[in-house]
């Protein structure tokens, strides 16, 4: 056999593993959950964990991820067309202080969101956001933004610059170059940026806890905190929670895929 489908094989394997250990221990009956050794393949399937989590505190797990699936709709509408619109600005557009602007916000992508946590809270204090699903679209699409523009701006470089010259000699003007010309040939970069913020947004874990109240809380923190218990982890909650979590990011990269993978290519390469 070939040694690369082996090694392909036992990577495939090892990434596979913590899905499958997650999906095996929320379907095993708790009595086997804690037991030892640990098993490899439950020796009886239970829905128990499923039923659990959508029915325990009146269906609290399900208002959860409504916040965490709005919060992440707005977000990605929001990083996408900031950060195509100035994609394209950067790319094809002159203005004054164009190289400074773009070096202040490859200078943003260097500063940890831990290193502004204790000013952001404060501004978001003054500003009356804090506790409010506003104040975590507004950190997720700042902290996201600089590196989706520096995506689109690359993705719209590989584009020649002659074809939008020609629709300008053609009579096009400026919104309608961008619209029918440029804007159809950058959809991988979007889509691209669109899957990049949906994910950050979707597996943030510490910006939620922080800026979050119990009625505006993710799932990822909800989560924790119904799994979390006075005499230990509920771990039948947490892997039956995590593996329901997981379902709207798996389907997005199923379907979204190939447009991610050429998105990546031309957002990276100049």
């Amino acid at each position: 056999m070939n040694p690369k489908i082996i090694i392909n094989v036992v990577v495939a394997l090892l990434f596979i593993s913590p899905l499958y250990w997650t999906f095996i221990t929320s379907i095993k009956e708790k009595a086997e959950v804690y037991g030892t050794p640990p098993t490899l393949f439950p020796k009886s399937f239970s829905l128990e964990n499923y039923t659990k989590i959508f029915t325990i505190n009146d269906g609290i797990y399900l208002s959860y991820f409504f916040n965490s699936l709005k919060i992440t709709i707005i977000t990605v509408f929001f990083v996408c067309a900031i950060s195509v619109l100035a994609g394209y600005g950067f790319s094809k557009l002159a203005f004054p202080g164009k190289g400074m602007w773009m070096t202040l916000i490859m200078l943003a992508l260097m500063v940890p969101f831990q290193a502004l946590m204790v000013p952001l809270y404060n501004i978001m204090s003054e500003l009356n956001l804090l506790n409010s699903q506003l104040s975590l679209i507004f950190i997720y699409a700042t902290f996201q933004t600089p590196f989706c523009v520096f995506m689109m701006k690359n993705s719209f470089d590989m584009i020649p610059k002659e074809l939008g010259e020609a629709a300008v000699i053609d009579g096009a003007g400026r919104f309608r170059t961008f619209s029918k010309i440029y804007f159809p040939l950058v959809l991988s970069g979007i889509v691209t940026v669109g899957v990049y913020s949906a994910y950050t947004t979707w597996n943030d874990y510490i910006i939620a806890l922080v800026f979050a109240n119990t009625n505006m809380k993710t799932f990822n923190v909800g989560l924790v905190n119904m799994a979390l218990g006075d005499y230990g982890t509920d771990w039948g909650i947490l892997t039956s929670g995590s593996f329901v979590g997981l379902i709207p990011i798996l389907i997005m990269f199923i379907f979204l895929q190939k447009y991610f993978v050429k998105g990546m290519m031309s957002g990276a390469l100049k």
